[in-house]
């Protein structure tokens, strides 16, 4: 072989070498650095499989408030307002009256505040008949606003020939719903005093 020839192979070779070593060192920095940005997008991955779970939790979450909300505005709607509340004596005394029994008395009781309404009774005190009693307590629930009658007290009486042959004391209540206070406005700084006015003489 051509000693000028194999002397050009021999260089060649070498540079070979030289060259693939310098490509192995330069990259092998980039290798190790796409091997972080694999661990960071597969991390990112796992976010962001969290945040469509979550997404799904909130999305689920909010549509039961809504109906929640929806479910709330319509008990409202059929909650006695307080002129419903002034209305109840005349009102019951109507029912008392088409299921044939007598109203004696009627006394208003102490409110009690609940959370999100407030109860209000009256007492009431009526001269019935058994089945009379149970037309009136029939009509009642099907008042158009939630009222609740309660504490019934029944006194038989002894005089045969009552054309009532019961009293009947009962505590009617109205539910009025109390609507949640406005947030509190943020306090307001008072305004700087003014600086003030330069430009007096001193004597």
């Amino acid at each position: 072989m051509n000693p000028q020839l194999q002397k050009q192979i021999g260089v060649g070779a070498v540079a070979g070498l030289v060259l693939a070593g310098l490509v192995y060192f330069l990259l092998g920095g980039k290798r190790g650095e796409l091997e972080t940005v694999r661990a960071d997008v597969k991390n990112l991955q796992i976010e962001v499989d969290k945040g469509r779970l979550l997404k799904a939790s909130y999305e689920k979450l909010r549509d039961e408030v809504a109906k929640q909300d929806k479910r709330i505005e319509e008990l409202i709607k059929i909650m006695p307002s307080e002129a419903d509340y002034g209305e109840i004596p005349y009102r019951i005394k109507k029912l008392a009256d088409d299921a044939g029994i007598d109203q004696v008395s009627f006394a208003l009781k102490p409110e009690r505040k609940d959370t999100y309404y407030t109860e209000k009774p009256v007492e009431f005190e009526f001269r019935v008949g058994y089945h009379t009693f149970g037309q009136f307590a029939s009509l009642v629930s099907g008042y158009d606003k939630i009222i609740n009658v309660s504490g019934i007290e029944f006194t038989r009486k002894t005089d045969k020939g009552s054309v009532y042959p019961a009293t009947v004391k009962c505590t009617v209540s109205a539910f009025i719903y109390n609507p949640e206070p406005p947030p509190a406005a943020p306090a307001t700084k008072p305004a700087p005093a003014p600086a003030p006015k330069g430009g007096a003489k001193e004597d």
